[in-house]
C-alpha cells in the first residue's frame, strides 16, 4: 500500500468537543452503572452492599453539608426510583463526570481519539443494558410486573385510583399484552448480546424505553430517572448507525457495511473461545436465574386468600347493636375483599377504606386480624362458612365486639370482567 493510500485510510483525529464529550459520557455511564457485574455474578453481593454503603454516605453529607435540606435523608424500600436520595445521587453522578472529564482532559490532551476506548464502552453497556432489558421483559412475560385488578380494586371508585395505579391496572388488566410489552424489552436485551445485532436491539431498546419512560412521566411513576437513563443507554448503543440508519430508512441511500472488529485484545484466537464461553456463560445464568426467581414471584402473586373474593356487608352488629347501612356512616363496614393471603381491605359506608393483616387457623376457625400501622396488636376473630356465598365474623376488633355477616359478590358481574373479546362489534362498548 502506497504512503497516500496509508493516509488515506488513516482514521481522523476527532476534535476537541468530540473528546471532551466522549470523556463525560464514559465517566457518567461508568459510575452510573458501577458496580455491574457486581452483585449479578455469584457470591459477590457482599460487595455490592458495601458500595452501596458508600453511596449513602456521600448522598446523606451532599444533602446535609452541601444542599443544606431542610429534612436529613433517609434511605428505605419503598419502590419507588425517584426519592430525594435519589436525584441527589443523579446530581453526585454529574458532577463526579464532570470532574473526571476536566482532569481527564488537563492529564491526556495529546491523545487523537478513544475509538478503543469507546469499544471497550460499548461492550460494557450492551451488558448492562442487555441484562436489565431482560429482567423488566422476563418480569411481564411471567408475568409479575403488573397484576390483573383484584377483589379489592373492583370495589375501588374510579375517581380513586392513583395515576400509576391506573397504568398498573390497565397493564395488569390484558396479559397477552403485557407479555408482548415485555417480549419486546426481552428481545431487545438479547440483540444486544451479539455484535452483529446490536443495531437492532439498540433500535427496538431505543423504542421500547422512550414508551417506557413517556408511560412513566405520564402516569406519575416513580422510576422516571431510571427508565429515562436506560433510553440514553439505548441511545448511546444506537448513535455510531444513525447515519447508516438514515441513509437506508430516510435519504434513499446505499449504506457501507458496519465494523465488526473487536477490541484488539480480543482477537487472539484463546480470547475469541473465551470470550464466547463468557457470554455464554453469562446470558444463560442470567436466563436462568431470572426465570427461576420470576416463576417463584408468580406463585406468591396467584396466591389466594381462603375466602377470597369480595363481598357485601348484609349485617353489621356493633356491642349488640345492628346498625343500618347509612352511606355517612364511618363505622359500619360496606364491603370487604379478600385477595391475598395475608390481608383484606374494608371499605367503610362512607367509602373510606381500612386495610388489615389476615392470619388464618384454619383448624380454629380464626382470622387474627392487625393493622399495617401497628402489627403489633392482634385481634382474633371467628370466621365461618354456612354456604358458599356466606361469611360470618364475630369477635373483638379495636375494642368493638362485632358480628359481621358477609355476602359473596358475584365477579363476574362486573362488566371489566364479563365483556371478554369480541371480534365483530357494530357499536363500540366505550363505558
Amino acid at each position: 500500500m502506497s504512503t497516500a493510500e496509508m493516509a488515506l485510510n488513516e482514521p481522523k483525529c476527532w476534535s476537541a468537543g468530540k473528546r471532551m464529550g466522549f470523556r463525560f459520557v464514559f465517566s457518567y455511564l461508568v459510575i452510573y452503572s458501577f458496580p455491574f457485574p457486581i452483585g449479578v455474578i455469584p457470591w459477590t453481593n457482599w460487595l455490592a452492599d458495601k458500595y452501596e454503603k458508600l453511596w449513602e454516605a456521600m448522598i446523606i453529607w451532599t444533602g446535609k453539608h452541601v444542599m443544606h435540606l431542610a429534612k436529613p435523608i433517609t434511605f428505605f424500600l419503598s419502590g419507588s426510583g425517584d426519592k430525594t436520595s435519589d436525584y441527589v445521587q443523579l446530581l453526585l453522578f454529574v458532577t463526579f463526570s464532570a470532574v473526571a472529564t476536566i482532569v481527564w482532559t488537563l492529564l491526556d490532551r495529546k491523545r487523537k481519539d478513544y475509538r478503543r476506548l469507546h469499544e471497550w464502552l460499548r461492550i460494557y453497556v450492551r451488558y448492562v443494558l442487555g441484562y436489565t432489558l431482560l429482567g423488566y421483559g422476563l418480569d411481564k412475560i411471567i408475568p409479575n410486573q403488573m397484576i390483573p385488578p383484584g377483589p379489592e380494586k373492583l370495589l375501588e371508585p374510579f375517581g380513586d385510583f392513583s395515576p400509576m395505579g391506573l397504568l398498573w391496572y390497565f397493564m395488569g388488566f390484558s396479559a397477552p399484552y403485557m407479555i408482548f410489552a415485555g417480549g419486546v424489552e426481552t428481545l431487545g436485551g438479547l440483540l444486544l448480546f451479539l455484535r452483529r445485532t446490536t443495531p437492532l436491539g439498540a433500535l427496538v431498546a431505543c423504542g421500547a424505553m422512550f414508551n417506557v419512560a413517556m408511560l412513566n412521566y405520564s402516569y406519575d411513576t416513580p422510576v422516571k430517572l431510571y427508565s429515562t437513563n436506560l433510553f440514553l443507554f439505548a441511545f448511546f448503543l444506537l448513535a455510531p448507525d444513525l447515519r447508516r440508519a438514515a441513509n437506508v430508512l430516510a435519504l434513499n441511500r446505499p449504506a457501507e457495511a458496519a465494523k465488526l472488529d473487536f477490541p484488539l485484545e480480543l482477537r487472539a484466537r484463546w480470547m475469541r473461545i473465551s470470550r464466547q464461553a463468557v457470554k455464554i456463560a453469562f446470558v444463560g445464568f442470567t436466563l436462568f436465574t431470572l426465570i427461576k426467581g420470576g416463576i417463584a414471584e408468580h406463585r406468591e402473586l396467584t396466591a389466594r386468600s381462603l375466602l377470597y373474593g369480595a363481598y357485601n356487608v348484609e349485617e353489621f352488629s356493633d356491642n349488640g347493636q345492628t346498625l343500618p347501612p347509612l352511606e355517612t356512616d364511618t363505622k359500619r363496614w360496606g364491603r370487604v375483599a379478600f385477595h391475598y393471603p395475608t390481608n383484606m381491605v374494608v371499605r367503610m359506608m362512607d367509602g373510606s377504606a381500612k386495610g388489615f393483616r389476615t392470619d388464618f387457623d384454619t383448624a380454629k376457625g380464626i382470622v387474627t386480624l392487625s393493622t399495617f400501622q401497628d402489627a403489633a396488636k392482634k385481634y382474633a376473630m371467628n370466621y365461618s362458612r354456612p354456604d358458599a356465598e356466606q361469611v360470618v365474623l364475630q369477635g373483638q376488633l379495636q375494642g368493638e365486639a362485632l358480628v359481621i355477616k358477609l355476602k359473596r359478590i358475584d365477579e363476574s358481574k362486573f362488566l371489566l370482567i364479563s365483556r371478554g373479546y369480541h371480534w365483530i362489534n357494530e357499536y363500540p362498548l366505550n363505558r
